[in-house]
């Protein structure tokens, strides 16, 4: 019964209202990034390079209105907000469909980004909240892989019969969806509640400047980066080791189900093995697996036991690295900052090891990933030292009384 009840949230409402805000609403255009490139060439009669710049302007908003908000995330209401991100999102996903003209789009999904990015933050900062950071993380992206293995399938259906118009639109019902779950959202966290307007307005603006924060942003970023440094040339490594199209969609599909192996088991352990190793542990289990599949261009085995492992080990690690960032701050400010940085991550990697690419191949590749993985783990350091002290801390104090 004990292993069970650590897979049931202490709060539904803020681990389904933070899954739908911050994945359901903000990373939702991650997971149909793959048919949203296709889509835009297709019906736009784009380039990839063009597609990728649509995107990455997406994301790199998603990014800066994230981080606008997290110095103020601590008293915002944050409930308010990310409906009203969401309905901003919704909108433009709905236009989108829409339009045809480029320019018209680029501003457009420049108006998603800043909706995806308030409900991001809103998202990411109301794991803080929760007794357990760790285990709600991990119990948040339990439901993210879950919508991962229904929207993968339903997305490519919808973009093979409507293209790019059918998609957007059945984003915008998913991002719908969300809305009935992001109503159960605290509206402010219980470390603000709990304190006087003076204490919890104090050091706002200097929190996210201390070098545990920054540290921890670059964390984020640095771990981010380096997957979508792999997961840009995973198809193209599947194609050279012999896999048919058919083969991969199968081959993704079923890794982004084990996908929900990771989140589980961060629920099931929280820290009950400390902090320091589990997220050492996944930062570099995820780091072994992106340079597996870079690297299994001449090995189909490594290939495909490689990819087997992406969302198992990405899931477990992100789960331990939001739930770290979310104890260094109670009102959910650090968290905010670094899922903002996470997003830089995401429109920066595919840029970075294109490069790469172009100068060495796929060895290069894997040489910029295990690179990535070393600064990560110095990043993720401090962070990881800070935490551990306050844990000390709050076990000493609850001794005495």
């Amino acid at each position: 019964m004990k292993k069970q009840s650590v897979l049931i949230p202490e709060s539904w409402g803020l681990v389904v209202s933070a899954f739908a805000a911050a994945y359901g609403v903000g990373l939702l255009a991650l997971l149909a990034l793959p048919y949203l490139i296709s889509a835009i060439m297709n019906d736009l009669g784009l380039d990839a390079a063009q597609a990728g710049m649509l995107m990455s302007a997406e994301f790199v908003v998603t990014m800066v209105a994230s981080l606008a908000i997290a110095p103020v995330i601590g008293r915002a209401p944050r409930r308010t907000l990310a409906l009203a991100g969401a309905l901003l999102v919704i909108a433009a996903n709905v236009i989108s469909a829409e339009v045809g003209d480029l320019y018209v789009l680029v501003a457009v999904r420049c108006l998603a980004g800043i909706g995806a990015g308030i409900c991001l933050s809103c998202g990411n900062a109301s794991i803080a909240g929760a007794r357990d950071p760790d285990r709600a993380a991990g119990q948040m992206n339990v439901l993210f892989v879950a919508l991962m293995a229904v929207v993968m399938i339903v997305y490519a259906n919808v973009m093979g019969s409507d293209g790019l118009k059918g998609l957007y639109l059945a984003i915008a019902a998913t991002n719908a969806l969300m809305l009935g779950l992001i109503v159960f959202m605290p509206q402010r966290s219980a470390a603000v509640a709990e304190s006087s307007g003076h204490q919890a307005s104090a050091g706002n603006g200097r929190t996210l400047l201390t070098p545990t924060a920054m540290l921890m942003m670059a964390a984020m970023f640095l771990f981010s980066m380096r997957d979508t440094m792999g997961w840009a040339f995973v198809e193209q490594v599947g194609v050279r080791v012999g896999y048919s199209g058919e083969e991969l969609g199968q081959l993704f599909s079923m890794q982004s189900l084990l996908g929900l192996i990771g989140p589980v088991l961060a629920s099931l352990f929280g820290r009950r093995f400390g902090i320091s190793l589990p997220v050492i542990l996944g930062i570099v289990a995820s780091g072994a697996v992106g340079m597996g599949y870079v690297l299994g261009e001449h090995s189909r085995l490594m290939y495909t036991i490689s990819v087997m492992m992406i969302s198992t080990t990405y899931f477990y690690a992100l789960a331990y690295l939001t739930g770290l960032a979310a104890s260094l701050d109670r009102e959910g400010r650090i968290a905010a900052a670094s899922g903002s940085f996470l997003t830089l991550g995401i429109a920066v990697g595919p840029t970075f090891s294109g490069v790469l690419a172009e100068q060495g191949g796929f060895p290069m590749v894997g040489w910029g990933i295990g690179l990535a993985v070393v600064a990560t783990l110095v990043a993720v350091a401090v962070p990881l030292a800070v935490s551990r002290r306050r844990g000390c801390t709050l076990q000493v104090a609850a001794a005495t009384l």
